[in-house]
């Protein structure tokens, strides 16, 4: 494996083009192909949700397609019946390590 990533103090999260540069320092590759193999993983993972709606994301995680069906809906204001349609949603699960990681950041 590379080096440790250095990181700035700065709070606001990385940019797209700020990860892949860090990513291509540290393992000592070229930018393009870093590029090219996050846009291959995209593809990947698109189409592994089109096959079995599940793709599991290393050790961080899963991504699943979730359906809900119709269903009939209430205004609050006006107490009008309102019908909901179905939607399609994708749903992240983190793993144990992540949820641990996270609780330990805090304690």
């Amino acid at each position: 494996m590379g080096k440790k990533l250095v990181l700035d103090s700065n709070m606001r999260p990385l940019t797209k083009n700020q990860i892949i540069k860090l990513i291509s320092d540290n393992a000592n590759i070229s930018i393009p192909v870093i590029k090219d193999i996050f846009d291959d993983f995209q593809k990947l993972m698109f189409a592994e949700l089109d096959r079995c709606l599940e793709f599991k994301l290393l050790d961080i995680g899963k991504v699943k397609v979730k359906r809900s069906n119709p269903r009939t809906g209430v205004n609050p204001s006006t107490g009008q019946k309102v019908e909901i349609s179905a939607k399609t949603k994708l749903k992240f699960t983190f793993s144990k390590g992540c949820k641990d990681f996270a609780e330990s950041l805090y304690i």
